[in-house]
């Protein structure tokens, strides 16, 4: 009998002493793994590109009770003055950004609406006159800026739109501006073909309504707005979103966000609806002005897109020599695209740099799209090249598409012709797209997101362009996502060297577009970024923006010949 008591005693005893030990002997071997195991270097940095898991609830509650929080008030101080650093991306994007705005907007400000420039007051010459003008030649054009007073401009920053034709020729060119910062402008002229030329050149917009539409562009988020249809077991709900959205008490807010490229867009959840359930979405016309009063007279349409007048005749260019230019090679990948690119002679576009195959009949695409792949990526300048196609020279249907023209454009579209292995789609660039209808736009990934998905290959072409769209938010925006694209362009070409890749510029548009919304000067500095951000990468770059400045193209589809150039130029690269 007491033989077993005192077993039972001894047994207590222990249970109580391990039970009293414990924790302690837990915390200590928490305390020591972590010593134990401490990661290397490598394996720290290894650790934080992943997602770290989050913290067992009884470790998060020992850190809340060991760390008392910071006070609300000292944590939002700290806050504000200490911002997080930006990203690599970021710094780049900023970077080009200043890089802009240094080059291209004057530092002005006017009170009276007759201290802005005036086309009709100002005055054109020849800077370098001669008796004989000869092919080859650099024709100099001065310009000497005035306002509505009559008195000179004293500083520069005028939007200029030079260019140099003939009628009879079916040729145009485009000049390049010298900007001497004092009101007076060079424009030089490379003469290319013989025969009379006329000078044009119109004051597109005064140095103080570029510094205005500037200002604006940047003033908000821009000047289209969204909304997003949220749909789940037959109910729907519609909701604002945007860029970014302030917040608003009683209003959760839902962030659409693709971490890899930081590209962030932001919804108003509709109660009762998740986020994941955000299934359409169109866009809007806010109808803002940024512009002040004396601004908006710049913008009148008698004010800007007018013609500089002068009292120059045709000039008569002749072929001086008669030497034998080398032969230009075939326009290839990773081609410089100067200023100008190139000329339009007998209606055909002739680039500086390389030689271009005429594209015209559908024998001459099919021979170069047989057994590929072509995937257009964009806005509706590219929709423009799946509608010749299918509608125009036919060498490719439609599939599962029943409609014709720019019936619902915004759709994505697929066509191939079985008999010669053509296959060709079409998908929109992604968020923001300026349509007042409501689109699935669940398909529409980033550009970058595309590229990311695509094998590649040297049947495989990829034709991208963007920048109508943008034109209604500020600039970094495009440069952001000019700058993702180059580097999923750049992961494209090392699994897959021989992939095509062409980049197309913007076109002009309609000269009297609404100029905060859509006006040319934001198309030009977006143009500056795409040479800026592509310089030097192994892609083809259709300078659409030259061409169609050149052909003074007033519409953002261009039509007939300019149109058949753009064409020409994109599957010379491509083939």
């Amino acid at each position: 009998m007491r033989k077993p008591f005192i077993l039972a005693l001894l047994l207590a005893i222990f249970l109580v002493s391990f039970g009293w030990y414990q924790s302690s002997f837990q915390d200590s071997l928490r305390t020591l793994l972590p010593i134990c195991f401490v990661p290397t270097t490598n394996e720290r940095q290894a650790l934080t590109k992943e997602s770290t898991l989050p913290p067992k609830p009884e470790l998060q509650a020992q850190e809340d009770e060991s760390t008392p929080p910071p006070k609300p008030e000292l944590q939002a101080q700290e806050d504000e003055s200490t911002p997080p650093p930006k990203s690599a991306l970021q710094v780049e994007v900023d970077a080009i950004f200043e890089k802009i705005e240094n080059l291209l907007i004057p530092k002005v400000s006017f009170t009276d609406f007759k201290q802005t420039t005036n086309a009709r007051n100002s005055k054109v010459s020849i800077a370098n006159p001669r008796e004989t003008y000869c092919v080859g030649d650099d024709l100099v054009v001065q310009v000497d800026m005035f306002d509505h007073s009559g008195n000179r401009k004293t500083y520069g920053g005028d939007f200029l739109r030079p260019r140099l034709f003939s009628q009879e020729l079916g040729a145009a060119v485009s000049g390049i501006v010298e900007d001497f910062k004092n009101g007076s402008y060079h424009v030089h002229f490379p003469l290319y073909w013989a025969g009379k030329v006329n000078i044009n050149i119109l004051l597109f917009y005064p140095s103080e309504g570029v510094a205005a539409v500037w200002r604006s562009r940047h003033s908000s988020q821009g000047v289209i707005g969204f909304e997003g249809k949220y749909e789940k077991f037959g109910k729907v709900a519609v909701t604002k979103c945007a860029f970014r959205l302030s917040k608003e008490e009683g209003k959760e807010i839902c962030e659409y966000k693709d971490p890899l490229y930081e590209e962030v867009f932001h919804c108003y959840k509709a109660p009762n609806f998740t986020c994941e359930s955000l299934n359409e979405m169109r866009g809007y016309d806010l109808q803002a002005s940024y512009l002040t009063p004396v601004e908006k007279q710049i913008f009148q349409r008698s004010n800007i897109v007018v013609q500089i007048p002068h009292q120059i005749s045709p000039l008569a260019v002749a072929q001086c020599n008669a030497t034998v230019k080398a032969p230009k090679p075939k326009c290839q990948m990773g081609m410089s695209s100067p200023l100008p690119s190139g000329y339009f002679y007998n209606y055909i576009w002739n680039p500086v740099y390389c030689d271009m195959a005429v594209y015209t009949t559908a024998d001459d695409f099919t021979k170069c799209l047989q057994g590929k792949k072509l995937f257009l990526i964009g806005d509706s300048t590219l929709r423009q090249f799946m509608m010749h196609f299918t509608e125009g020279i036919k060498i490719v249907n439609y599939f599962r598409y029943h409609f014709s023209g720019w019936a619902g454009w915004s759709l994505a579209l697929e066509a191939m012709n079985m008999e010669k292995d053509i296959y060709v789609s079409y998908k929109r660039h992604g968020f923001p797209l300026e349509h007042d209808g409501f689109y699935y736009f669940k398909e529409d990934h980033y550009i970058s997101r595309q590229i990311d998905q695509r094998a590649g290959g040297k049947d495989t072409i990829i034709v991208i362009t963007m920048g109508q769209h943008f034109r209604q938010f500020p600039l970094k925006i495009f440069i952001q996502r000019a700058v993702n694209i180059r580097r999923a362009l750049e992961r494209l070409f090392l699994r897959s060297p021989d992939t095509k890749v062409i980049i197309k510029t913007e076109n002009t548009r309609e000269l009297f577009a609404p100029v905060e919304r859509q006006g040319d000067f934001h198309g030009y500095t977006q143009y500056l970024v795409l040479k800026e951000v592509f310089q030097g990468v192994n892609v083809g770059f259709v300078d659409a923006w030259d061409m169609t400045v050149a052909s003074a193209t007033a519409t953002v589809h261009p039509p007939t010949y300019t149109f058949a150039s753009i064409m020409s130029l994109t599957f010379t690269f491509a083939c």
